[in-house]
């Protein structure tokens, strides 16, 4: 039940991240905070979502990748900020 609620949840995400990604041109979507550390379970469905918009040739190239820094991402930025 809950492997399904995150493929349904996948695909609305890639709807958006399309979206986002045709209107500002981006070819590459990085993912972070505590989202980031769904690991498979998220970014597997994700994937296979975001396939579906990938004939378009504007997103063809476009990847979704989670953080380097995984779910601190966001506290490091704030800090470098701060410095």
């Amino acid at each position: 039940l809950a492997l399904n609620a995150f493929r349904r949840g996948a695909r609305a995400v890639a709807a958006m991240i399309a979206s986002v990604a045709a209107v500002c041109d981006l070819d590459l979507v990085v993912i972070g905070g505590g989202v980031a550390n769904a690991g498979p379970v998220l970014f597997d469905p994700l994937r296979e979502a975001l396939s579906d918009y990938k004939g378009l040739d504007f997103l063809s190239a476009l990847q979704v990748v989670p953080a380097e820094l995984g779910g601190e991402a966001g506290l490091i930025g704030a800090a470098a900020l701060l410095r």
